[in-house]
């Protein structure tokens, strides 16, 4: 008589059954992990324009301390940002350098009116924040803080008449 013999199959392979459990299992780590991942993304987006709008509010407010008050009325578009964003970032109106102690030279003005952007805009003493979803233009607070220094101001406000 001939023996025969049975041989099982290797220790390294996997089943079809285990093959489709790893899967299943991945899949629920990712429908749990990645709506979280971009709510971390987009809370970040958040108070990276929230910082960007503080440190301009900041810089408008030590501009109104050792000069004049920035009071420009609100109008359409971002000719008033701009004008405010020019003041805090060089000395003078007329005779513009840069070197500002308000904002760094390297600021950067971007105006957008896209509703997928944070802006800022001003309300007439200050910046306020808009956040994507709503409608307006004014500037880019995801943008602001530039590598290269920018042009020189065009229009300035001018100090009140005393």
């Amino acid at each position: 008589m001939h023996r025969t013999e049975f041989r099982s199959r290797p220790p390294g392979g996997m089943s079809l059954t285990e093959v489709l459990v790893v899967i299943g299992f991945l899949a629920i780590v990712a429908a749990i992990s990645i709506p979280n991942m971009l709510g971390v993304f987009s809370s970040s987006r958040y108070e990276t324009a929230r910082r960007n709008l503080n440190y301009l509010n900041g810089a408008v407010i030590g501009f109104n301390q050792a000069n004049w008050e920035l009071v420009l009325s609100t109008s359409g578009g971002s000719d008033d940002e701009k004008k405010i964003f020019d003041s805090l970032r060089y000395r003078e109106a007329v005779n513009p350098a840069a070197g500002s102690p308000y904002l760094p030279p390297t600021a950067t003005f971007v105006s957008s009116s896209s509703t997928n952007d944070f802006r800022a805009m001003w309300n007439g003493r200050m910046f306020e924040i808009v956040v994507p979803g709503s409608n307006g233009t004014g500037l880019d607070l995801m943008k602001i803080m530039g590598s290269s220094i920018q042009s020189s101001p065009t229009n300035t406000p001018v100090p009140p008449a005393s």
